[in-house]
C-alpha cells in the first residue's frame, strides 16, 4: 500500500508540475524534440550541437551496464544514419521529469513513442517502441541520455543476416579442454566483442564428437578480417591453440562461409 501510494504521489507531482511550470522545461523539451527530428533528417553535427561533450548514454544493448562517453553516443547516431532510413519518431506522450530523491522538477525530459523506417539493406520495415529520457546541464544541453528498447530483437527482425558456422571436430578425450579454453578471455568472447560480429553460441555434440559455433556478422568482409587476425596476428594464438586439439590440426576446424538464402520461421 505504501508503494502504491509513492506512485501515485509520483503520479500526482508530475501532472502538477507539467501544469505549474517546470523550470527550463519548455525549453529542453523544444531541444529534445529537435533532437530526434534531426536524427530522421541525418543532420549528425546539429544533433552533436544539442548534447554536451561530457554527455553520458545508456543504452539498450544487452549486458551494457556503464554509461558511454560522446565519442561512442556519436558514433551510434552515424550508425544509425548509416543502417537506417526514412526514420520518424511518432510520440506517444511528451513529460516533464522530476528529481526521483526529491519529486522536484528538474526540466527533464521523458518521452514514450515508436520509431518507423526501413533497414538500408534489407529494406525491412522498423516498428520500434520504447522509452527515452534526457537531463540537461546548465547550458541546456543533453548531458544524460537513457534508452530502453529492444535493440536485439530489432537488429533481429530488421538487420541483415550473414551466418557462420564453425565446426570443430574435437581429439578424443579432449572434449572439456576444448570448452575450458575457447572460454578463456582470449577464447569466443574476444570473437564475440571483434567488430562485425552481432551475436555468436557454441555448443558441443557428444555423438559426432564436434564443437558447433555459430555466428552472425555484419558482413562476411567483417568475418574475414577477423578470421586473418586470428590467424596471423592474434598475440594470443588462439586459433593454433584450438587447431591443437582438433584432429587433423587445421583440418578440424573449419569454417563455413560465405551462405546464402537465410530464413527465420516464427508462430
Amino acid at each position: 500500500m505504501k508503494t502504491l501510494k509513492k506512485i501515485i504521489l509520483a503520479i500526482t507531482v508530475i501532472l502538477f508540475v507539467s501544469c505549474s511550470g517546470n523550470p527550463n522545461y519548455e525549453k529542453n523539451l523544444a531541444t529534445a524534440q529537435k533532437l530526434f527530428e534531426l536524427h530522421g533528417e541525418e543532420k549528425l553535427d546539429e544533433q552533436l550541437a544539442l548534447v554536451s561533450e561530457d554527455i553520458k548514454i545508456y543504452t539498450p544493448m544487452y549486458g551494457s551496464s556503464e554509461p558511454m562517453g560522446y565519442d561512442v553516443y556519436a558514433s551510434m547516431l552515424k550508425g544509425y544514419h548509416d543502417n537506417f532510413e526514412d526514420v520518424k519518431y511518432n510520440a506517444q506522450a511528451w513529460l516533464p521529469g522530476v528529481d526521483t530523491l526529491s519529486l522536484k522538477p528538474d526540466g527533464s525530459v521523458r518521452t514514450y513513442g515508436t520509431w518507423t523506417g526501413k533497414n538500408s539493406t534489407t529494406g525491412k520495415q522498423i516498428n520500434l517502441s520504447g522509452y527515452w529520457y534526457f537531463n540537461f546541464d546548465a547550458d541546456g544541453k543533453v548531458i544524460a541520455q537513457g534508452d530502453f528498447f529492444d535493440y536485439g530483437g530489432m537488429m533481429q527482425a530488421v538487420g541483415p543476416k550473414n551466418p557462420v558456422l564453425v565446426t570443430l571436430k574435437v581429439l578424443p578425450g579432449k572434449k572439456q579442454a576444448m570448452i575450458d579454453l575457447l572460454n578463456t578471455p582470449d577464447g569466443l568472447q574476444t570473437t564475440r566483442d571483434y567488430d562485425g560480429s552481432l551475436s555468436l553460441e557454441a555448443f558441443f555434440n557428444d555423438e559426432t564428437y564436434t564443437y558447433y559455433i555459430y555466428g552472425d556478422w555484419a558482413s562476411y568482409e567483417h568475418y574475414q578480417k577477423y578470421l586473418d587476425w586470428r590467424f596471423n596476428d592474434d598475440e594470443s594464438k588462439m586459433a593454433q591453440k584450438v587447431m591443437a586439439l582438433c584432429e587433423g590440426g587445421q583440418q578440424g576446424l573449419i569454417p563455413l562461409f560465405p551462405n546464402t538464402d537465410y530464413s527465420s520461421f516464427s508462430n
